[in-house]
């Protein structure tokens, strides 16, 4: 079982954060963009646009 660190209400899996850091700036980018896909791809037109609303306003 992985070792979890409870962040509020979060999971924060240090290992894998170990992992991430060690990548080349190449596989982070395409870690992020992969991510990204996936959350374009899941989460609501509803949901898009409220987030765009609050991105407009700067947060």
């Amino acid at each position: 079982m992985k070792k979890r660190e409870n962040t509020d209400d979060e999971y924060l899996d240090i290992e894998d954060l170990k992992r991430y850091i060690s990548l080349s700036t190449e596989k982070k980018l395409i870690y992020l963009q992969e991510a990204n896909r996936f959350f374009s791809e899941a989460v609501p037109p509803e949901t898009k646009e409220a987030w765009e609303i609050l991105r407009k306003e700067g947060w």
